[in-house]
């Protein structure tokens, strides 16, 4: 495996390889997620929410709070994301 390639970190394998991680539910509302953030929001949310040893269930709950949140933000922005 190179450096920077799918398997190095779980949060480019679900955006940038369409790898499956969490499972289809998690990973396709993680990709939603991550343009209603900025990219170090992001993985900061990452390493403390999820992390390296999060089970999927609980990736989901942890996950769709912080959708929430990210789009209740945008909205109230008046920022609609691509």
């Amino acid at each position: 495996m190179a450096a920077g390639g799918p398997g190095d970190h779980p949060l480019t394998d679900i955006i940038y390889y369409k790898l499956d991680t969490y499972g289809p539910e998690v990973d396709s509302l993680i990709r939603e997620l991550a343009p209603l953030l900025s990219t170090r929001e992001l993985w900061e949310w990452w390493e403390k929410e999820i992390g390296w040893k999060c089970t999927p269930e609980i990736a989901l709950e942890k996950t769709k709070a912080k959708f929430a949140f990210a789009q209740k933000r945008a909205n109230e922005s008046g920022w609609e994301p691509k």
